[in-house]
């Protein structure tokens, strides 16, 4: 359903036909090269029409308090075990055959399929909420299947234990 809204669609797609439209006008002599202001105006009025520029502010810099902890954490996760984390940490991990992000509506049945579960407690994304994220931290932290690796600004991995890992192995 999100595919449907603007904001998540890649812009890139209409470069080809930009590109032919500039070299187009360029070959009948009528390109904006010649005149510069007008590429700046057309460019601000799009970008003021177009851009989300808003969302800096707003989505954008939220999450830098705990920017370098996610950092920190992501580098831990070395294998190509499965990852259970945010949607917006997701996006760095995407090389693994199995990764899921965390929904408050529906949790998955079975953690034991991940070998790391990545949370944000402080800033827990899209389809999640912060009580889900805590909720789900003191739920690892009093299991034996998986050992809490790094823990710093409320940012928390967690990786399957060893014993848990060669009996599904």
């Amino acid at each position: 359903s999100q595919q449907r809204n603007l904001v998540h669609q890649y812009s890139l797609p209409i470069l080809p036909f930009l590109l032919v439209v500039l070299i187009g006008t360029l070959a009948a002599g009528q390109g904006w090269i010649q005149r510069p202001r007008k590429i700046i105006l057309w460019s601000l009025v799009a970008f003021f029409a177009l851009g989300k520029y808003g969302y800096f502010w707003t989505i954008y810099l939220d999450s830098l308090d705990t920017w370098q902890a996610t950092r920190q954490a992501i580098a831990q996760v070395q294998t190509q075990g499965g990852v259970y984390t945010t949607a917006e940490i997701a996006t760095h991990l995407t090389h693994r055959p199995l990764i899921e992000f965390t929904d408050a509506n529906s949790p998955p049945a079975d953690l034991t399929k991940f070998e790391y579960i990545l949370l944000n407690a402080r800033h827990p994304g899209w389809l999640s909420n912060r009580d889900f994220a805590i909720n789900l931290v003191n739920q690892l932290k009093n299991t034996k299947q998986f050992q809490l690796s790094y823990q710093q600004n409320e940012v928390y991995l967690f990786l399957k234990n060893s014993s848990v890992r060669d009996k599904t192995i």
